[in-house]
């Protein structure tokens, strides 16, 4: 009898040991992305695009660099001109260019979806590390970040002085200076 008892509580042991192993397994083998918020992806989404190819989420497929001449062929004339820049209201979208050039070439590229608003400040540093420079100027917090070798990107945040963790406005795409 007292060897019938062990043998229930081994095979017991093991049932709910393989049990706990095989429940472990099955939740390490999630998708981490999947896992992780919208502003999480946001961010990761638009240091992506500014590093391969200088783009913002509304610009696709436009680049800095390209010609707006290109953006006003395939979307239409801009709903609102300067000679500074072309917005796309509807589309979230600010392209900045030289005028100086007859293509007009893209010098910057601003980008305003209202999904970005998501975004806190604390939540940029938390996931890309210190900035290169952050600058509080006529009720906004500006916030620099740069590879040095194709991009710049600044975020411009509510005023820091009213809320400590201000929500994300917009930001802009850049090619990275020269320093």
């Amino acid at each position: 009898m007292k060897q019938v008892n062990r043998f229930i509580r081994s095979v017991t042991f093991l049932m709910l040991a393989l049990l706990m192993f095989s429940v472990q397994a099955a939740y390490a083998s999630t998708d981490p992305i999947s896992s992780q918020s919208t502003p999480d992806l946001l961010i990761r989404k638009i240091m992506g695009l500014a590093y391969e190819s200088q783009q913002s989420i509304s610009s696709g497929p436009f680049s800095v660099g390209d010609s707006l001449k290109k953006v006003e062929k395939a979307w239409g004339a801009p709903e609102d001109l300067s000679t500074v820049a072309a917005n796309y209201w509807s589309r979230n979208v600010r392209f900045l260019y030289d005028g100086s050039t007859g293509r007009k070439t893209i010098t910057a590229i601003d980008d305003f979806d209202p999904q970005l608003q998501t975004i806190h400040l604390s939540m940029l540093k938390e996931l890309i590390g210190e900035p290169l420079s952050e600058v509080e100027q006529e009720g906004m917090y500006y916030v620099t970040y740069t590879d040095y070798a194709n991009y710049k990107v600044v975020f411009v945040f509510e005023s820091a002085w009213i809320d400590p963790n201000p929500r994300l406005n917009m930001y802009t795409v850049e090619f990275a200076p020269d320093y």
